[in-house]
């Protein structure tokens, strides 16, 4: 099948021009990590004094950077670093993302680079929300970090049912590679998801071996709305503050 068509199926990229102006919080600074001679990836840091740890945020399958300045920025508050960043094609990325390899490669360019910026890995925290959650799943089965923290995650794409198996380059099996997972690890999700139903957490949580992992399913909450919640931000700092 035409790769395109894959990607059109699953991504909803939204560009921005070179020149946009994010208006970002304070102790934030814009990033660009170049990937490959003609990709680069746009990004930011958020820097935090009250703590050493990095939430690695991987974002979800649309829109761009703004969108998470504007939704998801409540992580912002809870007093840890963060590093997040433009899959390719979106907001002021270059490039387009053209296979499941891409994906995670890019996660580990993007990992290495937190360790750049001085962090260490016993210190980072890999967090994915929904499409974002099988680069997080991939790098705790390849890199070395404190903890993991999956929202919203799916246990493959031929398994969301709005897309079905058509588009067989991107499988993103989490699923399967959770087993390999032998990290810290939480998921929480939507009681009342239905883009992502709540299964495929409970497919991925039965699937982690170790004994270190929590499960949360949010009453009511479906895709993209727990961050109105109050279990959210509590569920989250109890588990790391556990770590």
């Amino acid at each position: 099948m035409d790769i395109k068509k894959q990607t059109d199926l699953i991504f909803e990229p939204i560009p921005l021009d070179k020149n946009y102006q994010f208006q970002l919080p304070k102790n934030a600074q814009e990033l660009f990590i170049d990937i490959e001679p003609d990709i680069i990836l746009n990004g930011f840091h958020y820097k935090s004094d009250n703590s050493p740890l990095l939430l690695l945020y991987f974002q979800g399958n649309a829109k761009n950077l703004q969108n998470f300045l504007d939704n998801h920025s409540i992580i912002l508050d809870w007093g840890y670093n963060v590093v997040t960043f433009d899959y390719r094609g979106f907001g002021k990325s270059t490039g387009q993302i053209e296979s499941e390899f891409n994906m995670y490669a890019d996660a580990e360019k993007v990992y290495d680079y937190a360790l750049e910026l001085g962090y260490k890995p016993e210190n980072i925290i890999l967090y994915g929300y929904s499409m974002g959650t099988s680069q997080a799943a991939y790098l705790a089965t390849k890199k070395k970090a404190k903890a993991v923290i999956l929202e919203s995650p799916y246990s493959s794409i031929a398994e969301i049912s709005i897309f079905g198996d058509n588009a067989p380059d991107f499988r993103l099996n989490t699923g399967n590679r959770a087993h390999e997972i032998l990290i810290p690890s939480l998921i929480i999700h939507g009681e009342l998801d239905d883009i992502i139903t709540p299964d495929h957490a409970e497919r991925i949580f039965s699937n982690i071996e170790i004994s270190d992992k929590k499960l949360v399913l949010i009453p009511k909450g479906g895709h993209g709305n727990l961050k109105d919640r109050e279990e959210y931000g509590s569920t989250f700092n109890k588990f790391i503050s556990k770590l």
